[in-house]
């Protein structure tokens, strides 16, 4: 004989609350982040929470747990932020693809300097880089699927848009990470002009050519 056993109402409810707990505290890291800079201590995010860090660990099992957590909200930001950003661009216009690209990403950096450096610096926050490399990785790929569907009636491989969607990527961290470490830094608006003027042709090139097999 089979027993059916019925579905615990209340476990539902404190996997709910546990997850709003959770984004409320990566909401709490951010501003902690923002406050105290990439290298902040869990001290100083649990203060910011106004909790302690045993409850930061029970959640999160701790700083690498918190870490990833925050990575995935960043994640969300920059993909909605992307998003948001190209829907008026016209399918196979290098030129807009390019600059707006460059500038919503400069644009995150800007606005968030001790937020990217605490994504990419890694869950030690020694400075070394992500190893996984999954900020940049991310945003490439997104990024090739942006290229795959401007593409126009040629259509792309997906190999191919990885590969241009890293190469892009790639160059405008580094263009980033050294304009962001410039004390007299030029405006955003220079730089992106920068990538534009070098990046468009090729764009336009490859974007204009046959389909890669």
């Amino acid at each position: 004989m089979f027993v059916v056993m019925a579905t615990d109402g209340r476990d539902s409810r404190w996997d709910e609350h546990r997850a709003t707990r959770r984004t409320e505290l990566v909401s709490h890291s951010l501003r902690a982040i923002r406050v105290h800079g990439p290298g902040v201590g869990m001290e100083e995010i649990a203060a910011r929470a106004g909790t302690s860090k045993t409850v930061i660990y029970r959640h999160f099992g701790g700083r690498a747990g918190l870490y990833d957590a925050v990575v995935g909200a960043v994640h969300g930001y920059i993909r909605d932020s992307l998003t948001v950003a190209l829907q008026d661009t016209e399918v196979g216009d290098a030129g807009h693809l390019v600059e707006t690209l460059a500038d919503s990403y400069l644009s995150l950096v800007e606005k968030d300097p001790h937020i990217y450096r605490f994504v990419m610096n890694g869950p030690g926050g020694s400075g070394a880089i992500d190893p996984a490399g999954r900020v940049p990785s991310t945003i490439a790929a997104y990024v090739a699927t942006i290229i795959t569907d401007h593409r126009g009636t040629h259509g792309v491989s997906e190999s191919c848009a990885r590969t241009w969607g890293h190469g892009f990527v790639g160059f405008v961290q580094a263009v980033a990470d050294r304009w962001m470490d410039q004390p007299d830094r030029e405006p955003r608006d220079v730089v992106v002009q920068q990538i534009s003027q070098l990046l468009t042709p090729a764009f336009a090139d490859a974007m204009s050519a046959p389909a890669n097999s």
